[in-house]
């Protein structure tokens, strides 16, 4: 009994897994953006916390994109750092000639209220926010602007993220299945109407259309979406604006990363349950399912995995040694598998909701941090 009623459980956690993957692969497409014609000027958003062994070659990485450097500006704010952080970001935008403005926290403040205070700082219509410690392709930026300008009704638009092309670890090649999977579902989301399922690392939205990122709860990511879906426009994932992270390389610090991230995640998601009134696809549709899958899914396939070890365990001992072992066996060597991806998920989403009412808005990064030179 325990084992069928442990197979119902992880079929039913299932559920909007299995309507995305009938949406990617039979839904609608969203259409390729036509190419810019004329660039708009940008206001081009760092923070930045203890970065000196990447901003400089962050600065390079951003001056080496397709974007005229004459269309954009930088404000770079510094969250207090305690190294070399903002010292080397001045110089190295200086070297690179970048039209920039530095801006100093007088306290930990954190991702999302560091970019409010670039926000009203920022002096062009369009806003693109980026990580420190993340780098895109040369192209990422025109791709991600293209998308925005396309549709008046698109207020905001992410880009594609994904480990670092050359990362080969264990927690490197889960989060590429696992990222894989997810652009797709974005990707579908946004074909029909949108998604808040933002990668913080690259987003740009319009600034009379987001005004602000709401800073008490969740993402910035999520909550740069949330408030354009608010305002009755869509916020847009971009497949081709590509852009590349640094996966931690052991499992504690992925952990650490990945438990903060489904944490904000969730916690956006329950701020703006009133948004389900609104007469739209998103709310009718992909917002009930990302609540299903972020706040269902994880308890259902954790109580379900374990009354089906339970009843095979009492049913024959040797077969539930035999699965377990085998199963251990594909985590190890097949971290790429989807389904390790998502069994693996399950527990950094069941975490995030334990970790609920806590404050995670000023964080230590978890990539690597070792200066070069």
């Amino acid at each position: 009994m325990l084992l069928w009623i442990g197979l119902g459980l992880i079929a039913a956690a299932a559920v909007p897994y299995v309507v995305f993957f009938v949406g990617i692969n039979i839904g609608k497409r969203p259409d390729e953006p036509p190419a810019l014609t004329e660039y708009p000027p940008i206001s081009i958003v760092i923070s930045a916390y203890n970065e000196e062994a990447v901003i400089e070659e962050r600065v390079k990485n951003i001056l080496a994109s397709t974007y005229p450097p004459d269309r954009y500006e930088v404000i770079f704010v510094d969250d207090c750092s305690s190294d070399d952080t903002r010292a080397l970001a001045e110089e190295a935008f200086g070297k690179a000639g970048i039209d920039h403005r530095v801006i100093v926290n007088a306290e930990r403040l954190g991702t999302t209220r560091s970019y409010n205070k670039a926000i009203s700082a920022a002096r062009y219509p369009i806003v693109v926010t980026t990580d420190a410690d993340v780098f895109f392709e040369r192209d990422a930026l025109e791709h991600l602007i293209a998308r925005l300008v396309s549709d008046e009704r698109i207020a905001a638009v992410c880009g594609d993220l994904h480990p670092l092309p050359d990362e080969g670890s264990h927690p490197a090649q889960m989060e590429s299945a696992y990222r894989n999977y997810y652009g797709r579902m974005c990707s579908w989301e946004s074909a029909v109407d949108s998604t808040y399922a933002f990668n913080g690392a690259l987003v740009a939205f319009k600034r009379d259309l987001v005004t602000r990122i709401d800073d008490r709860h969740g993402a910035d990511d999520a909550n740069t979406a949330f408030e354009a879906i608010r305002r009755g426009y869509r916020a847009v994932y971009e497949p081709a604006a590509l852009v590349y992270e640094d996966v931690p390389r052991d499992f504690q610090r992925q952990y650490r990363q990945k438990i903060r991230r489904a944490t904000q995640l969730i916690e956006a998601t329950i701020a703006n349950l009133d948004l389900l009134k609104v007469p739209r696809p998103f709310s009718r549709i992909f917002y009930p399912l990302r609540m299903y899958m972020y706040l269902i899914t994880p308890t259902l396939f954790l109580a379900g995995s374990t009354l089906f070890a339970a009843g095979l365990a009492l049913t024959s001992p040797l077969l539930a040694l035999g699965v377990f072992g085998l199963a251990a066996l594909t985590g190890y060597l097949w971290s790429s598998n989807t389904a390790v991806s998502f069994a693996t998920n399950q527990v950094y989403l069941a975490r995030g909701l334990l970790n609920l009412g806590k404050d995670m808005r000023v964080w230590e990064s978890t990539s690597k941090k070792t200066r070069k030179g």
